[in-house]
Parts: structure tokens; C-alpha cells; sequence
């Protein structure tokens, strides 16, 4: 059928031959170099946007899969997502540029971020067994307060504020340039006025691990959901270790309504104190009692880099990104995307992973710290004990030094 995208073959399938070997499939103005990702909704692919003489444009594009796209809701969230952060202007927010529905396909083309989510970022920090340094930290998570900020206070075409939640902060949906940007990324579950579905008091949506204890509750939310959500972040960005875990998703977010985490200092007695206070603030179960916004949360991060001393400019980030990948070049030169397994299956031997990346190490070779549902995307896949222990990172990966830190 013209317009239709081929989805790649189930991990139970064989792969017969390489992803950029097949023939390219379009989608109205795009043509699909890649597949990116896939999730229960949509799947993302790498695109070209097909452009006058020699002008062309690399995307990211979402579009929402065939069994999701059978339902009237799916398809109303979805685009919402793309009427919502057409809205944004941000620096920090990945952009929506187009938006569409071919043969009964909804898409949507988006910013392409040449990077990393931070979900694959610490799981190559952990791999590596190199903590993520505190300078290029607090630079990420303060860019992406900046961006979250800018969504929470953002106008509608009426004049009224959005009252724009996101919801779905999580490590995975904030990406990382090589460049050193930060782009907040999948408004898909966003709580906002102008959207045309509305959760219904008491459902829950979200990931357990993120979620404020309001959320958890399925009590109504405001903006400081996602400050409690980047809280996580922080915590885990600069511990290494799983903020809120459990067996079940019940556990966790049991877990986060009872406030029950280790403190940063109990895994790393070197762990900053300014930085341990934003990040108790941050994580606060009563929302009376966290930083008022977004952007009050990026001022206290910047007010901890002050007195430590230590840079957060993009050079951090970059230099973070060159550390653990070295120079990775353009996705649309040979191809380079990592094709993420379906995390519900058995791994498949012969994954394909991304130039600059290492093979997973084996479970013996990881430190404790690990986030195990992190390395099932890089292609392994956790003991039952490593998956069943109630808290992890009691001893934290190898921390490098900080050289503009003050004595």
C-alpha cells in the first residue's frame, strides 16, 4: 500500500539481512534512512525530508504503529502531542516541525537530536564503570529545568496558560547532543487544557520510577510533578544507582509515595551536601515542600555549581559524551544507530550497536549500581537476583576527578 512503513522483524524473527540494506520506504515527504527506536505506541525512525536541489533535512520521525492507530484515543493523543509542543519554543524542548497522516499512518516529524537519551548514557557510564562527573551533571538536568520551565508557563492561542504537565520525565526522554545540547523530548501523556483526551480522575499514567507520590495516587497534578520527576534524574545521574526500585511497578511506587530511597551521602560519603539538600528538596513527598518550579530547581543547581566551583557550560557535556564515546560521526554517513530489542523478549545474539559503543559486559563484570531495565536496551539482560534486590548502588562506580572543583 503506497505510504505504508515495513515494520523491522520481531526479536523472535531472524534479521536476514543488515537494517540499511533494505530498500527505503517513504512516508509522505520523508524517506525512512533508519529505524531509531520502537515503544507500545509509535516507533521512531531516522528521516530525510526530500528538499529543493541540493537542500535536504534530517529528522526524527514518530509514527504511531499499526495496532495503536486502530484506536480513536491513540490517535487523538497523538496528535495533541504534536498540537501541544508546536506551541513550545524552547532551546531546550525538541521541536515538532511537521505532522501528518498518510494511508491512515499518523506521523509526526520532530528535531533530530544527534546524541543519546540518558538512559543509554548511564548505561555506558556504568559499563565503563565511570560515574558521570558532577559539573556535566547538574549542566543537563539545570537544561533540561530550562526547557520543562518554559513548557510549564507557556500561553495558548487564547490567551490562557496550557497548564502543561509532562508527565513522563524520565531518563529516557531527555537527549544529549554531541554538540552539548539538551532537548526535552515525548510530551505523548502531557497534561494540558488545550488537549481533546483527558485522563479520568484516578487513572494513572506514567513510568513507577519517575512518578511523583501525587501521581502515583492518581491525585491531580501541577508543574511540580515534574520537578519531583528530575529529582530522580539528578539522583540518578550523579549516584549511578536506581533512585526508586522494586520488583514490581506496585513496589516502586510504593517506594515514592513513602519517600523510601538511600540518600546519595549513604552510597558515596563524598557526595556533596549542597548537592544532597537540592536533591532531598527535589524528591520532597509533600509538593508544599519541593522547589516551587522548574526554573527554581535550575537556580539552585546553579547556585551549587557556584560554590563548588565547577563549569557547566556545553564543554562539559561534550566532553562527558567524548569520554565515553569518543568521535561519533553523523547518523547519516555509514550507518551508526543502535537498534534497541524488544526489552519483554529473550536478547537476540548479533545486536547491532552503535559506533562508539562497547559489547555489554557480562553480569559478573557490572558494578553494583547498574540499573538493569538501562542494560536490557544495550542488549543484556539481568540474573533474577541483580532484577530482585530491594535497592542498588550501595558501592558507587569509579567517580573521575573534577579538576575545577575548590579545595
Amino acid at each position: 500500500m503506497p505510504g505504508e512503513v515495513p515494520l523491522p522483524a520481531t526479536p523472535s524473527e531472524p534479521d536476514p539481512e543488515p537494517l540499511n540494506c533494505r530498500p527505503p520506504a517513504r512516508l509522505g515527504h520523508y524517506e525512512l534512512v533508519r529505524q531509531i527506536a520502537r515503544g507500545g505506541m509509535a516507533d521512531i525512525y531516522l528521516a530525510r525530508r526530500d528538499g529543493i536541489g541540493q537542500f535536504e533535512r534530517h529528522v526524527a520521525l514518530k509514527v504511531l504503529n499499526r495496532q495503536r492507530a486502530q484506536e480513536a484515543e491513540a490517535c487523538q493523543m497523538f496528535l495533541d502531542e504534536a498540537r501541544v509542543v508546536g506551541l513550545l519554543n524552547h532551546h531546550n524542548v525538541a521541536a515538532v516541525l511537521d505532522v501528518d497522516v498518510i494511508d491512515n499512518q499518523h506521523y509526526l516529524a520532530m528535531e533530530y537530536v544527534h546524541g543519546v537519551d540518558l538512559r543509554e548514557l548511564l548505561a555506558c557510564a556504568v559499563r565503563k564503570r565511570h560515574a558521570i562527573p558532577y559539573d556535566a551533571a547538574i549542566s543537563i538536568v539545570a537544561r533540561a529545568a530550562a526547557g520543562l520551565d518554559h513548557a510549564h508557563r507557556r500561553i495558548g492561542p487564547d490567551g490562557q496558560p496550557l497548564g502543561l504537565v509532562h508527565r513522563d520525565v524520565s531518563l529516557s526522554n531527555i537527549m544529549v547532543g554531541h554538540d552539548g545540547s539538551v532537548k526535552v523530548v515525548d510530551f505523548g501523556i502531557a497534561q494540558t487544557t488545550i488537549a481533546t483526551v483527558q485522563t479520568c480522575p484516578g487513572v494513572v499514567r506514567g513510568k513507577a520510577s519517575y512518578m511523583s507520590p501525587e501521581q502515583c495516587l492518581g491525585d491531580p497534578l501541577d508543574h511540580r510533578t515534574d520537578v519531583f520527576a528530575l529529582g530522580v534524574v539528578l539522583y540518578e545521574l550523579t549516584t549511578g544507582a536506581r533512585c526508586f526500585s522494586g520488583k514490581t511497578d506496585f513496589e516502586r511506587m510504593l517506594g515514592v509515595v513513602r519517600g523510601e530511597y538511600v540518600p546519595p551521602s549513604q552510597l558515596d560519603q563524598c557526595y556533596p551536601p549542597e548537592l544532597e539538600a537540592v536533591v532531598r528538596r527535589a524528591l520532597a513527598t509533600d509538593p508544599a515542600r519541593r522547589y516551587e518550579t522548574a526554573s527554581a530547581l535550575m537556580e539552585a543547581l546553579e547556585e551549587v555549581a557556584s560554590v563548588r566551583h565547577w563549569l557547566t557550560g556545553d564543554d562539559e557535556i561534550v566532553g562527558l559524551l567524548r569520554a565515553l564515546y569518543g568521535e561519533v560521526s553523523e547518523p547519516w554517513a555509514p550507518p551508526i544507530e543502535l537498534v534497541l530489542p524488544d526489552t519483554a523478549a529473550p536478547t537476540k545474539r548479533g545486536t547491532r550497536l552503535a559506533r562508539g559503543t562497547e559489547p555489554p559486559a557480562e553480569p559478573h563484570e557490572l558494578a553494583r549500581g547498574s540499573e538493569p531495565d538501562l542494560l536490557r536496551a544495550c542488549g543484556w539482560a539481568p540474573t533474577p537476583d541483580e532484577d530482585d534486590e530491594p535497592t542498588r548502588g550501595r558501592r558507587p562506580i569509579k567517580r573521575p576527578p573534577t579538576p575545577n572543583v575548590a579545595a
